[in-house]
């Protein structure tokens, strides 16, 4: 493998060229089949290990430190707020997967109600109410319509009983005065729209969908708005282990992680069929997240 510099990269500060000597596959297998797999550098993850054991502080906000400019205060406080989302994105995508989601149900009201403390009522009122008759297991993301009210992106498993939910739903907001629907975002033309969107359709797409419903809590986000609740997820959603799978010592290279990535995916009876793929090679890091196999 040629060194970075070599190449010509810019490198983060904290690559010195000798991080590519090492690197980890670790992966994350799912009970219906969907998989993670990421490898990486060491010196990357142990930076990166650093960084997370660090106090947070309020999403998006930052005292300017002594000697830096209000600009560059801006600039860190906006990349803390992306790691923030990223990290969102990360933990709805994988409970999505967890739960074995295959639709998204879509919770809107006829008022246009911009306070996303009013939406968290209305929220919690309907999966209590829900709860009470069946064991609802959900992951529920908000997302700003272009009339600047909210609604509720719902991730579920199975099929549901819309009588029910819309029964209840409209019971909880006529208490506010207002009127709304429940719809299925995966179903007639819409369906379409978003297979298309996601890269196909089949089966072993709950994968897809997870990344899709993901993207919702990053989506015209603010420090305003994301630090206040913009998405739910029901108790009791356990994530699998994450597991190493490789740890290749400096007689390898990232094309050699790569390889390694995907015998483990083979190897668990999975395909890369409709697989999902990232690779930053300015830090030595590859990712893929394979569909479900049963």
């Amino acid at each position: 493998m040629l060194d970075a510099h070599e190449r010509g990269e810019v490198l983060p500060d904290f690559v010195d060229g000798s991080c590519w000597d090492e690197y980890v596959v670790r992966t994350q297998r799912f009970e219906d089949g969907q998989q993670e797999v990421a490898a990486f550098s060491v010196r990357v993850w142990r930076h990166f290990q650093a960084i997370r054991a660090l106090p947070r502080g309020a999403r998006g906000k930052r005292e300017v430190a002594e000697g830096e400019s209000e600009q560059d205060a801006s600039a860190k406080a906006a990349k803390s707020l992306q790691t923030s989302i990223e990290r969102s994105k990360r933990m709805i995508r994988k409970r999505c997967k967890a739960i074995r989601a295959d639709r998204m149900l879509t919770l809107s009201t006829r008022a246009n109600e911009t306070r996303i403390e009013v939406w968290a009522k209305w929220w919690d009122a309907f999966r209590r109410r829900l709860n009470a008759m069946q064991d609802f297991h959900y992951v529920a993301v908000l997302e700003r319509q272009q009339r600047g009210a909210w609604h509720i992106h719902v991730a579920v498993s199975g099929r549901q009983n819309w009588k029910l939910l819309r029964s209840i739903w409209l019971s909880v907001i006529r208490k506010s005065g207002t009127d709304g629907t429940v719809n299925d975002s995966f179903r007639g033309g819409k369906a379409n729209a978003i297979f298309k969107r996601i890269g196909g359709k089949g089966r072993a797409m709950r994968h897809r969908i997870a990344t899709y419903i993901a993207k919702y809590v990053g989506k015209d986000a603010d420090a305003t708005t994301f630090n206040k609740k913009r998405y739910w997820t029901s108790r009791g959603i356990v994530l699998p282990e994450t597991t190493t799978y490789a740890h290749l010592g400096p007689e390898f290279g990232a094309r050699d992680a790569v390889v390694a990535a995907h015998q483990c995916v083979l190897g668990n009876g999975a395909t890369c069929d409709g697989a999902q793929f990232y690779w930053n090679q300015g830090i030595g890091v590859f990712w893929m997240a394979t569909g479900n196999t049963e």
